[in-house]
């Protein structure tokens, strides 16, 4: 019966364990928002095969997706820990680990200042300009955008500058400089989030009234 005992307890510690990191997965790709993130590596790895024109190097697009991932996350990471308040007041957003508590903010500061050191750093080895670039993107995400948002209805064009930045980002990234080519995509991503954000801001308008939100 002891032995019994103790293969019960064992395969429940395993049953645990497996459950705990499944669930520490699901929250960091909720943190790091994953399916929007792949969206923005994307459109950055596109631009990038724009511009290269068929001299693309496969180790710099690897080297780019990671980059921008790592900013991108640490971005959208350090997004919900300052709006953890405002994400429990909205069905949409009060599922995130952040808000719900599954994940502490320090554990999430931690794991954005990793991202953002990391994203930064590769996106150096491309150049200055993209590595200034990530982080401009980051720090108007992060810190700019979020506050505007419960001031003014302007804020979607601030939000939609990070949201474009990531085509420029590719560009650079093979060019060394923003070329019209470069400008050109930003300016059809940039406009093109002005109908979606009307669209989500149509569909869930009564939480971001809950929340304080324009």
């Amino acid at each position: 019966p002891s032995s019994t005992f103790k293969m019960k307890r064992e395969a429940t510690k395993q049953v645990s364990v497996w459950g705990n990191m499944t669930s520490g997965i699901r929250d960091f790709g909720l943190l790091v928002k994953f399916k929007l993130t792949l969206l923005v590596l994307f459109s950055a790895v596109m631009s990038y095969a724009i511009v290269a024109e068929g001299n693309a190097s496969w180790g710099a697009m690897l080297m780019l997706t990671l980059g921008g991932f790592f900013v991108t996350g640490a971005a959208n990471a350090l997004n919900q820990v300052l709006e953890r308040d405002f994400d429990r007041m909205m069905p949409r957003t009060a599922n995130r680990p952040v808000a719900t508590g599954r994940m502490s903010v320090s554990t999430a500061v931690l794991w954005a200042g990793l991202m953002a050191v990391a994203g930064i750093t590769m996106l150096a080895l491309f150049n200055p300009l993209a590595s200034f670039l990530g982080t401009l993107s980051l720090i108007s995400y992060a810190f700019v955008y979020p506050p505007l948002k419960r001031s003014t209805p302007l804020s979607v064009v601030v939000g939609a500058v990070p949201g474009a930045l990531p085509l420029i980002i590719g560009c650079v990234a093979y060019e060394g400089y923003i070329s019209s080519t470069a400008v050109m995509l930003f300016a059809l991503q940039f406009l093109w989030q002005f109908p979606h954000f009307w669209a989500v801001a149509w569909l869930a308008d009564d939480d971001y009234k809950k929340a304080g939100f324009y």
